[in-house]
């Protein structure tokens, strides 16, 4: 194996879809690939062991603060745009797997909230950019998720 290979059982941040675990890998075709368990969720998928860009390991427990400072941080400004460009981008942002860019999402949001009811598709992204986050966090913290999720919801007060 590859010095940036992952192990069985390795849990993992699997693109715009949460926390996974590997729960196999195997061969098809000529070609290795990590069978992924999405937590939370019924599914699985396979992802090639030699082209893995959309799973990434989890931020060491030392950046699980800089998320939440970001988050509290209220020094910010979000951009004026029509709603179908924030879509777009909101989208672009969950499919790339950077809980950094996630974060932005759910605090982009949660901001706007404050001073509007959000739209039925601004409320899914942000229920999910929030899940998101709080899988991670508790992977990367060793927490629970009450835990997380109280946290997550002080920074955004």
């Amino acid at each position: 194996m590859f010095q940036n290979s992952y192990q069985l059982n390795e849990r993992v941040i699997f693109r715009g879809q949460g926390v996974a675990e590997i729960i196999n890998i195997v061969e098809r075709n000529n070609l290795d690939y990590y069978v992924l368990k999405v937590f939370n969720k019924d599914v699985e998928f396979m992802v090639p062991t030699t082209n893995h860009t959309s799973i990434r390991r989890p931020i060491p427990e030392a950046e699980v603060k800089d998320i939440f400072d970001f988050l509290g941080d209220k020094d910010f400004e979000v951009k004026k745009s029509n709603w179908n460009k924030r879509l777009r981008d909101y989208t672009e942002k969950l499919k790339n797997g950077s809980i950094y860019d996630v974060a932005t999402i759910l605090k982009e949001l949660s901001f706007a909230s404050q001073s509007k009811k959000l739209s039925f598709s601004e409320d899914k992204i942000y229920k999910q950019a929030k899940e998101l986050i709080i899988q991670e966090l508790v992977v990367s913290d060793n927490s629970n998720k009450s835990v997380i999720e109280f946290k997550l919801e002080e920074c955004l007060k």
